[in-house]
């Protein structure tokens, strides 16, 4: 009786450790919602950047022709400020992907990698928009800006579509779990 006793007793201790690995283990979401903090910085950096961007093109766009040295010079500002959001994205993309291989819930683990996804695409987007303003320093007549420039326009837009829809889905699935993120 007394052995079967000890047996019974290490048994429950050996399920208690078991118990306590599995919880030490388990889940990396503190970890997960650091990395998707600075994936979110990051993201608000690359908003400031396209901002930016968006402005200087609009400024090259509306520069008259006879001041095409003064617009070829804010092109180039606008491609340097694309190229500061791309990277942005890029990095958010980056620490989602990161927080999606943790050990997470699966729909958390879903969000992530969409957003993830999102800012990949996101960072192709940007890196398609400086095609614009490199239309203008690359070009030798209007008529061939404008032709570069509204290809450059279209593959913005379809990238632009893409990319909403990704948000979208992600949007989607933080409102249909809204008890897997924090506040």
């Amino acid at each position: 009786m007394k052995r079967q006793n000890k047996s019974h007793a290490l048994m429950a201790m050996a399920v208690l450790v078991l118990v306590l690995l599995a919880c030490s283990v388990g889940d990396e979401t503190e970890q997960a919602n650091k990395l998707v903090g600075q994936g979110n910085a990051a993201v608000e950096d690359a908003k400031k950047f396209v901002t930016e961007a968006d402005e200087n093109q609009q400024k090259m766009l509306k520069t008259d022709v006879s001041h095409l040295d003064e617009a070829r010079t804010i092109a180039k500002e606008t491609i340097a400020a694309y190229d500061k959001a791309e990277a942005k994205c890029k990095e958010a993309a980056s620490k989602y992907d990161e927080a999606s291989k943790l050990k997470i819930k699966d729909k958390f683990k879903e969000y992530l990698t969409t957003k993830a996804k999102e800012f990949t695409k996101r960072a192709e987007l940007v890196e398609t928009a400086k095609g614009t303003p490199q239309a203008l320093l690359d070009s030798e007549s209007r008529s061939s800006f404008v032709t570069r420039a509204n290809a450059t326009t279209e593959k913005v837009n379809k990238l632009t579509k893409e990319a909403d829809d990704l948000g979208a889905q992600a949007e989607k699935l933080q409102k249909d779990n809204p008890d897997i993120f924090k506040s």
